[in-house]
């Protein structure tokens, strides 16, 4: 028994070793602790064993994940393998041959698709391109995220032809009465919750607004909206009654749930929490029939392995960390932690075991935690589990007989929801419900798992006071974590065609932000603050900022200060600095308001000033009386990480020789007006001698920044330049005077 046991975390170390070898030092160590501990030879034999089995077969995985076809490729031919998604350009996967690519039909082109019904192969002519690379700092890499499912290519199609419908397999078939399925919720429920009751019934959130998935994530309970245990328990349960009812034997019983079970978590997506669930229930019904009985654990721990074996790129999904994290929380509590004879103080300990689970991994992806979770789930999780889905199933069963009373009845689901939506918007509003504890490091997951699973080691031998001391040092080990960290950064964050540079003085002494971009790439469309809730306001929480203590708008131009209203909502903003005359300018109205309603004092700069924090100095500079417009722009010079640093906002050859007494040598240059022609200028340059350029300009923009005379007249300085569209975002790390430059994009390669 023990070995089943051991072969779970086994299993773990060796394919996480394949993904990440600089674990496999640290696993080597624990391995040789437990054979210290132990002296069990042949226990640690089998663990070797495996650890070393999972490690090869992982690596092994990951070295096939290529791609065959050349990029050179202009027509394909595709077979549609899922609907077309998407809110303006329009996604499906489509296979060729053997490989899978991402379809992609732009905006203009979407009257094709009305044409292609499923199970269709088609002709396609468009381009190969590469996915997308993350351009900034712990953002989200979707080239990554597709590679992991042996995705390496999406076909940005112009047109199609010869399509003829092909026969299709079975589980082809049962993907396509999914998507029936998930059609047929338009029919029943009021619009507003199709996005809901996709989720609940079939385990599709495409429906869904991104602001409605926003504030249940903020809730922290972005769970419920997931089909797992939860359901796969309900549906089974169910079936279990109903067939018994019928007179079936439970052998009989048992065998049927076999066939059901696998083609309902076809029908739910087959994502890895649907798999898991089903995993042991088929499992725990298997050993009923050779009379074998197992405890919650192994059986978890034998689905997780199958798992991992089958899937490996699941290691790396955060629904498969999530769902494994938690039910090995609740399983190792349920002997004795979890037991009360209290219904609310049991539902407390599952809520909080299944929050301290998920605590390192939430951290690990979202940078945050819902401080408002634990309360929030003992109402939601009974209201959901009791009330909401129940009614989803019987009014969607229902409509299979009448559709006029399914859509009746289903109003009471949609005043129960938009009800509790209300309530969801409200708490997920206040600032306070949400911890941002930034990105952490492997070292401090690891540390976090150590003390969480001491923290319910102690609280299963009763000893609740030192498993109290657990919690609380958990909390401080977090609230901590700013102040300990003596490592500054100034960051470049790649806004685009725009401006964003947020700079973070070691120990928490200050959290500076120039500026928060405003427009992307040319060509793309995006909503009027997705620049900041995207792009700005995530690298913000990954590093593990709250509190914006100082926000510099240079001036009023959009790509400086068009993701501001995204950042107020999520993070504080202590006081705000704009140029002379800003406030007067129609881009700025609205925002001014929004700083209003949030308290948020601004402040129109009419002088120069310096100011020093710890090591740091800082210099803010304003230009005459009479300039304006960009030439009116702010302008910073600051003494951080020994380097001198000057920021120039979008100021123009005239404000560049109106000051230039006020310039020195200058060490690293933020390129004024993202490389204009109209800035920086030779005579500029050849007083403040940068060593190093950085431009901040969106790729493919269709004002030809960075001006290639500029790029010119930089190189002649001997200056190493460094662009966003080029390099994604640039980040300059330091310790005390001494530091080093990073690149998000480092090969230099236009893309």
């Amino acid at each position: 028994m023990k070995l089943i046991l051991y072969s779970g975390p086994a299993a773990l170390a060796g394919a996480a070793g394949a993904y990440h070898p600089q674990l496999i030092p640290l696993i080597a160590i624990l391995l040789f602790l437990f054979l210290l501990r132990s002296s069990d030879i042949k226990s640690m034999m089998v663990i070797i064993f495996i650890s070393t089995l999972f490690f090869l077969h992982t690596e092994n995985h990951l070295h096939s994940l290529q791609t065959s076809i050349p990029s050179h490729i202009d027509k394909l031919s595709l077979k549609i393998q899922t609907p077309f998604q998407g809110k303006k350009n329009k996604r499906a996967v489509g296979l060729h041959e053997h490989e899978k690519m991402i379809l992609i039909v732009p905006e203009q082109h979407l009257y094709l698709i009305e044409k292609i019904p499923l199970r269709s192969i088609c002709e396609w002519e468009g381009e190969l391109i590469k996915p997308s690379e993350a351009e900034n700092f712990n953002a989200f890499d979707y080239r990554q995220y597709l590679y992991y499912q042996d995705i390496h290519w999406t076909f940005k199609t112009t047109g199609f032809s010869n399509c003829k419908i092909v026969n299709t397999s079975f589980l082809q078939s049962l993907r396509e009465i999914r998507y029936q399925g998930i059609k047929r919720i338009e029919q029943i429920f009021h619009s507003d919750i199709h996005g809901i009751a996709g989720a609940l019934l079939f385990g599709d959130r495409s429906n869904m607004d991104d602001d409605q998935v926003r504030m249940y994530q903020r809730l922290g309970v972005i769970h419920l909206l997931a089909i797992s245990g939860m359901h796969v328990g309900m549906i089974t349960l169910f079936l279990w009654l109903v067939l018994l009812r019928t007179g079936l034997t439970r052998e009989t019983i048992r065998l049927t749930l076999f066939f059901i079970l696998p083609f309902y978590a076809v029908m739910a997506g087959a994502a890895p929490p649907v798999l898991r669930a089903v995993g042991m229930v088929l499992l725990g019904l298997g050993l009923q029939y050779i009379f074998v009985r197992l405890p919650l654990l192994h059986i978890l721990n034998t689905v997780f392995i199958i798992h991992l074996f089958l899937f490996p790129s699941e290691l790396v999904n955060a629904g498969f960390q999530l769902s494994y994290a938690v039910s090995f929380a609740l399983a190792i509590s349920a002997g004795k932690v979890l037991r009360s004879p209290h219904k609310l103080v049991s539902l407390l300990l599952v809520t909080s075991v299944a929050q301290a689970g998920a605590l390192p991994i939430i951290m690990w992806h979202f940078y945050e935690f819902s401080l408002s979770s634990f309360v929030v789930n003992l109402v939601y999780v009974p209201l959901f589990t009791l009330i909401i889905l129940p009614a989803l199933i019987v009014i969607y069963l229902i409509s299979f007989l009448s559709m006029d009373v399914a859509s009746g009845i289903s109003m009471i689901p949609y005043f129960i929801i938009k009800s509790t939506e209300s309530l969801s918007a409200f708490i997920s509003n206040q600032k306070f419900s949400i911890l941002i504890t930034g990105k952490p490091s492997i070292v401090t997951v690891c540390m976090l798992i150590l003390i969480i699973f001491l923290m319910m080691s102690l609280f299963e031998r009763h000893k609740y006071h030192y498993a109290g001391c657990c919690l609380l040092m958990i909390t401080l080990f977090l609230a901590s974590l700013p102040y300990l960290n003596k490592e500054g950064s100034v960051t470049f964050i790649n806004v685009g065609q725009g401006d964003s540079i947020l700079i973070q003085l070691a120990y928490n002494q200050g959290n500076y932000l120039i500026d928060t971009g405003g427009q992307v790439n040319f060509g793309q469309a995006e909503d009027r603050d997705s620049v900041g809730e995207n792009i700005v306001l995530p690298y913000i929480k990954s590093m593990g900022i709250s509190t914006i203590d100082l926000l510099i708008l240079t001036h009023h131009d959009w790509d400086h200060i068009g993701g501001t209203e995204a950042l107020l909502k999520e993070v504080n903003i202590k006081e705000v600095w704009t140029s002379a005359g800003s406030t007067e300018k129609e881009e700025m109205k609205d925002l001014l308001s929004v700083f209003q309603h949030y308290t948020v004092p601004v402040k129109e700069i009419t002088t120069s000033f310096d100011w020093t924090v710890g090591n740091n100095d800082f210099r803010l500079i304003v230009p005459g009386d009479h300039a304006e417009g960009n030439n009116g722009s702010l302008i910073l010079t600051a003494g951080i990480g020994g380097k001198n640093w000057l920021f120039t906002g979008d100021i123009e050859e005239e404000t560049e020789m109106m000051l230039m007494e006020e310039w020195e040598d200058i060490d690293v240059l933020k390129v004024a007006h993202h490389g204009s022609k109209s800035s920086t200028t030779e005579a500029f340059l050849k007083i403040v001698k940068p060593e190093t350029a950085v431009i901040s300009a969106g790729k493919n923009n269709h004002y030809g920044h960075p001006h290639p005379d500029v790029v010119e007249r930089l190189k002649i300085m001997r200056s190493t330049v460094y662009s966003t569209s080029y390099h994604g975002a640039i980040r300059y790390s330091f310790i005390g005077e001494k530091g080093t430059f990073e690149l998000a994009s480092p090969y230099n390669i236009k893309k």
